[in-house]
């Protein structure tokens, strides 16, 4: 294969650095759920427990810096609480 007609084209390059950051993600999801995973397996009472430990390993606690953002200040937090 001739290397003078072999182009990379703009769209490839985002296509492929969209699926390496997704890759990414992808493995890092993977390793916070499976750390939960190890930790929930010898603290829950049920499988419902492990569940929803599993579950929400990648959210992250609400700062007081994010309540206070000007941005996000007035934004509903619970959602349910809105029903």
């Amino acid at each position: 294969m001739d290397m003078d007609n072999w182009k990379i084209t703009a769209e490839e390059i985002i296509r492929l650095r969209e699926s390496c950051l997704q890759c990414i993600r992808n493995g890092e999801l993977y390793e916070l759920r499976n750390d939960a995973k190890l930790r929930a397996v010898y603290n829950t009472q049920s499988y419902e427990e492990f569940k929803n430990i599993v579950d929400a390993a990648h959210l992250r606690p609400v700062t007081k810096g994010d309540k206070a953002n000007f941005k996000t200040k007035n934004r509903l937090w619970n959602s349910a609480a809105r029903d």
